[in-house]
């Protein structure tokens, strides 16, 4: 049995924008979409009814399918321009009919679709794609930036790389010298890893 609950709806456009000058736009499409591994039912509703006509507004969607309904806008007049109305789309379990979902299309009728604007909470473009047409690299600023903020090798690595080229400037023990004070090879060894390690991180501090 199968089990009652709420799943999405897709529906695409997402939103429908007649245009009083274009008669073309007064005759528009809807797609509904079932990606399920089940039939369904669908019912179009509107909020109001008399400026639009939809062309079966009842039908059933196969598994893994889909289907086209038009919308045609019966009222083109400026009376009705920027009156936002809207489409709801309910599914159904086809078996039962009871409800499983619904997706609302919202509609409006501009006088020109090219002087028609975006409302205000809509999406913006982002700033990386504005930043990327300016005439300077972005991403080279941004590292400079770091590079000025990094703070400089402190005190106690300059020391330790001072004393390890001290270290390795005195005679080894198999050298024959006037001086008194001798250091072993292997001593040199350590001293010459870590004047390295103290070397890499000056350098990355520059």
């Amino acid at each position: 049995m199968m089990t009652e609950c709420k799943v999405p709806v897709f529906v695409s456009p997402q939103s429908l924008t007649f245009s009083l000058e274009d008669k073309q736009s007064h005759r528009q499409i809807i797609t509904l979409f079932n990606p399920y591994d089940f039939p369904v039912r669908f019912k179009v509703f509107c909020t109001c009814t008399k400026k639009y006509t939809v062309v079966e507004p009842e039908g059933s969607i196969s598994a893994s399918s889909r289907v086209d309904i038009v919308v045609r806008h019966n009222a083109p007049a400026p009376a009705f321009c920027d009156i936002r109305d809207k489409f709801r789309i309910q599914m159904q379990y086809y078996t039962t009919k009871k409800v499983i979902g619904y997706k609302d299309v919202e509609t409006i009728l501009v006088r020109s679709s090219e002087n028609f604007e975006l409302p205000a909470e809509n999406f913006k473009q982002l700033l990386r794609s504005d930043i990327s047409v300016d005439n300077y690299d972005n991403e080279s600023e941004i590292r400079q930036n770091c590079n000025t903020n990094t703070p400089g090798p402190n005190l106690t690595t300059l020391f330790m790389a001072g004393v390890c080229i001290c270290g390795l400037l005195l005679p080894s023990s198999e050298d024959s010298d006037i001086l008194n004070f001798r250091i072993s090879f292997n001593l040199k060894l350590a001293l010459a890893f870590v004047l390295g390690m103290t070397t890499i991180t000056i350098l990355q501090h520059q």
